[in-house]
């Protein structure tokens, strides 16, 4: 196994012991024999803070059909290891299902959970398409309390967006626009009735281009058959909170996949779970809790302005795209950037030489792997690779990343939170970038999320 895919394996298991809240000596000495077999050393262990669980399940799924077997069946175990499983826990395994046992189309992603205040709950689930598909669309309508009614027997809210733009539409007006008025005092009048129509008239195209691709960055939504979208849990990494959502994929058979996720996941958990009770709106109340919540909250959050990155290597540039931007520094320190975004997956560059002498072995062996991925990279953006800068030598880096970080000073007006795409320092000395892998894309002829690109596989595995 490569480094990514241990650190990957230290991240699930971290989180699979972490869910229920409670550690306990028989899911210590599982971790005790994962780090044996897996040769999971304080390096790795300490870079799987910085990694999400989404990224995680995704570096994992494309493993051997044995090595996934084997890793499933220990997930299980550390899971059940206390002799309970709750609903945290059981989410956390229906996503590694769905993604590594290859029977169904199902990824993971995962967002920055933005700071207005919006609380994102794992109790719903929400039907997602970029391309309105009269077929789901119709299987929905017409078997819609029924979906309804399985998911609410285990614990979820189906958010079907049109179904609750109809509630949004049937609410009194004058009570609609009391209870809007009241929710944002500051937006003037013709805004808000601009949001009232708005709300009153989603569709679910729109809720994903405009909402969750816009606002919350789920990128993968920007082109998506139907799916359904649940969150599965959240990765804190340096103070950040970023949710895990699970994606499956659904066809007009969806009623009975509905119905065997349900079955599976009530199944796995052996603690109670409660019925939810049923949410209405009438004549005299409005509804502001639950999926309603969540989806007013988002249609009155402020977009939260960020850009995809696309490395260019064939015009040998690095384009903020969104934005209409690039990098404009030189060959060598667009080749530093991407290698610190590329070393950001398992949390960060680490350039630092140990103080103790029995660690020059595995300093020397990391100065020759980051030399080489960094030379690779230099060669991508017309370099002579075997004349790259030394970026241990802290008198050419340091300059380098000064000069990365000051260009991002153009983007101020541009970009909601520009040090998110600066070269920073964490308190372990490691150099990493913050923004998510999935705004990261390659121009292999149309552009392509980089962890797909072959030639960037090669360079990422390095």
């Amino acid at each position: 196994m490569n480094k990514i895919e241990k650190i990957s394996i230290a991240r699930v298991v971290s989180d699979l012991i972490k869910a229920d809240s409670v550690i306990d000596c028989r899911e210590m000495d599982l971790f005790g024999f994962v780090k044996e077999v897996y040769k999971l050393n304080r390096e790795c262990l300490n870079d799987a803070r910085f990694m999400t669980f989404s990224d995680a399940v995704n570096n994992l799924r494309f493993l051997g059909k044995t090595e996934r077997a084997e890793l499933m069946n220990l997930f299980k175990n550390i899971t059940l290891a206390d002799g309970m499983c709750n609903k945290d826990e059981a989410l956390l395994m229906m996503a590694l299902l769905y993604c590594m046992e290859g029977e169904y189309d199902a990824e993971m992603v995962h967002i920055q959970v933005p700071q207005q205040g919006l609380q994102l709950e794992n109790s719903q689930v929400i039907y997602v398409e970029s391309k309105y598909d009269e077929e789901i669309n119709k299987v929905i309508q017409d078997n819609y309390q029924q979906i309804e009614n399985a998911m609410r027997l285990a614990g979820f809210d189906f958010a079907y967006i049109p179904q609750i733009a109809k509630t949004y539409k049937s609410t009194p007006e004058n009570l609609f626009h009391e209870v809007m008025s009241f929710l944002t005092p500051n937006l003037e009048e013709k805004d808000l009735k601009k949001v009232v129509e708005k709300v009153s008239n989603m569709t679910t195209t729109e809720f994903c281009q405009e909402q969750l691709c816009k606002k919350l960055h789920i990128n993968c939504l920007y082109e998506t058959g139907p799916a359904l979208l649940m969150k599965v849990g959240e990765t804190i990494s340096e103070n950040n909170i970023f949710a895990n959502f699970l994606k499956i994929d659904i066809d007009d058979n969806m009623l009975d996949e509905i119905k065997k996720f349900m079955y599976r996941f009530t199944s796995m958990m052996n603690a109670e779970y409660s019925i939810l009770r049923n949410i209405y709106n009438s004549s005299d109340r409005f509804v502001y809790s639950g999926v309603y919540k969540q989806i007013m909250d988002l249609c009155l959050m402020k977009d939260n302005s960020k850009s995809k990155i696309l490395l260019d290597t064939f015009n040998q540039k690095i384009k903020f795209v969104d934005i209409n931007e690039e990098l404009k520094v030189s060959k060598s320190e667009k080749a530093l950037y991407v290698l610190i975004l590329a070393e950001s997956l398992s949390g960060g560059a680490n350039f630092n030489s140990p103080a103790n002498p029995k660690y020059q072995e595995l300093y020397k062996t990391r100065v020759k792997r980051l030399t080489k991925k960094f030379a690779k990279i230099y060669h991508m953006f017309g370099g002579d690779a075997d004349n790259a800068p030394d970026i241990f030598d802290q008198k050419i880096r340091s300059p380098k990343i000064s000069k990365i970080n000051r260009y991002f000073e153009n983007f101020n007006s541009k970009l909601t939170s520009p040090e998110d795409y600066m070269i920073q320092r964490t308190s372990e000395g490691l150099y990493r970038i913050k923004i998510d892998n999935s705004m990261i894309f390659c121009s292999d002829n149309d552009p392509t999320p980089w962890m797909q690109s072959e030639k960037w596989k090669i360079i990422l595995s390095i």
